[in-house]
């Protein structure tokens, strides 16, 4: 541990001589945490109560008289010489010199809780006066301000991750290295992730492509957590009811996912698979009363759950923190063998904030390592990863596509997603304006403005669709650009599933197996 008397019989000579240090609360914070030895500390409080109770002019008496009334203190005072110190103090203090003495005070008690910690603090000073650099490093340490110390450790504690992320060690390469198999993948459609709702905006995306990270922001109440269960129930089931044609029928894929849901309980998350599979209006699971045909249609559904139970795993998560979401996805990767993971909701949490205590980050900083942290999972775990934030004051504007200055608490959430989107409803304007436009044949209820893409063909596009709030399913209708001109926008990576004969009989099979649930005849 890092001491030095000299510094605390300035600190506390200057107070004895001004306590009206005290109150200036915007410029010194003094508790007893600051003191190290416990005589220090009952000198402090002595000083800090006579102030408090209306001492203008503090004397070494008056110190001596005070701890003189609690036995403990006075025992302890007597044994480290009190009275000799006190008028040490009173007399080598300089008020003038006060700020520096305090501020140096923090510095050395910022060192000793970084330390306690468990973080190495010999580049800001070394105690063993021995040592070669021992000179140079403290002589820096008086230049230093509390400010570049902590700006040092978040510098340690952003670049920690990279130092051990294989995915993210420098390589290099000819141009030619691997340059056939890149031409193999692509034929093979190998970079082309499982699908997710909406022809257009699987075009745009590429799919759910495993290592990627998309960021699908809106406002508040505009069915993010929706259209997030509705992609990963289309990720998850082969198999859904349509309830125009009265059966069901193959749309989907077959994938194992992960939902985080971070303010639904799961029973709600149930209710939202159980609209998704069915197709029912969610409220129906919620005040019942239903007919017969459609007891069977649940029936079938929970057959096709049964079946595919392990392809949809849900985790509550009320109280996020990075190393918590970390280890949970980390965790059913191995154990379920995950390959599509859903975080609900980006936001700031106690829990979060708590994560980072004593390192003055930023808000914005703490969302930008959260960020960060679901990226570099899709990475590493090799994973596909989907999450949402709120919009700003700023997502209200419909004049343009919107994008990451939109983002509530921090527009560098975007800066390691893969596809940036936000979603909002058409405005009235918009609305009139299709309405009047003869090859529009559907008029949509959501708008997705794309202005992310690392890597595809499309950018800065309007993708308008019709989302069923009540049962999550959600059909494209047209691409636009910001000026609302139709954009041509082919289908020609649909990503519809290659099934080969086998698996095409097993799932006609399968479908005519659910169809035979819920009968009694």
């Amino acid at each position: 541990m890092i001491t030095d008397r000299t510094v605390v019989m300035q600190v506390l000579g200057g107070l004895i001589k001004h306590p009206q240090f005290l109150s200036e609360t915007d410029k010194y914070s003094l508790t007893l945490d600051d003191f190290s030895i416990r005589s220090d500390k009952f000198i402090f409080a002595a000083i800090d109560n006579l102030y408090r109770n209306g001492a203008k002019n503090i004397q070494p008496i008056d110190i001596e008289n005070y701890l003189s009334t609690n036995e403990t203190a006075k025992l302890t005072f007597e044994k480290n010489n009190g009275v000799e110190f006190l008028q040490d103090a009173e007399e080598l203090a300089d008020e003038e010199n006060f700020p520096y003495y305090y501020k140096k005070l923090k510095k050395i008690n910022l060192l000793n809780d970084l330390n306690n910690q468990g973080f190495d603090i010999s580049s800001f000073y070394i105690e063993n006066l021995t040592d070669p650099r021992a000179l140079e490093v403290n002589s820096h340490f008086e230049e230093l301000e509390i400010e570049d110390i902590l700006e040092k450790i978040k510098t340690q504690i952003l670049q920690i991750e990279q130092d051990f992320i294989k995915n993210d060690t420098t390589e290099i390469k000819n141009a030619f290295f691997n340059i056939r198999e890149i031409i193999q993948r692509a034929e093979e459609k190998a970079d082309i992730g499982f699908p997710l709702q909406g022809d257009f905006f699987n075009e745009v995306c590429a799919g759910a492509r495993r290592g990627a990270f998309v960021l699908r922001s809106g406002g508040s109440g505009v069915s993010k957590t929706r259209q997030a269960v509705g992609d990963a129930c289309y990720l998850a089931f082969p198999f859904r009811f349509d309830t125009k044609k009265d059966k069901w029928v193959q749309e989907g894929s077959n994938k194992k996912v992960l939902f985080i849901a971070t303010e639904q309980n799961i029973v709600e998350i149930q209710k939202m698979i159980l609209a998704y599979l069915t197709g029912f209006n969610e409220t129906r699971f919620r005040y019942g009363g239903f007919t017969k045909r459609e007891e069977e249609i649940i029936e079938q559904t929970l057959y096709v759950l049964e079946k595919y139970q392990e392809n949809f795993h849900i985790v509550r998560m009320p109280n996020p923190t990075i190393a918590l979401m970390k280890n949970t996805v980390r965790e059913n990767v191995l154990l379920y063998d995950i390959e599509y993971v859903f975080y609900d909701y980006i936001h700031i949490s106690p829990s979060l904030l708590n994560e980072f205590k004593g390192f003055n980050l930023r808000n914005d900083e703490v969302l930008l390592l959260f960020s960060t942290a679901l990226k570099d999972l899709a990475v590493e775990m090799n994973v596909f990863v989907m999450s949402s934030t709120q919009l700003n004051a700023k997502g209200d504007d419909n004049s343009n596509i919107k994008n990451e200055a939109a983002l509530a608490g921090s527009r560098s959430i975007i800066n390691k997603a893969d596809i940036g989107v936000i979603i909002s409803r058409p405005t009235k304007e918009e609305l009139d304006y299709f309405k009047n436009v003869s090859e529009v044949m559907e008029i949509p209820n959501m708008v997705t403005d794309v202005y992310k893409v690392r890597s595809g063909e499309w950018n800065q596009l309007r993708i308008w669709s019709n989302v069923n709030l009540g049962n999550l399913r959600k059909e494209d209708l047209f691409v636009t650009d910001a000026r609302l001109d139709v954009v041509e926008v082919g289908t020609n990576m649909k990503y519809q599933m290659e099934w080969d004969g086998e698996l095409i009989k097993k799932y006609e099979d399968f479908l005519i197996e659910v169809e035979k649930v819920g009968h009694n005849d």
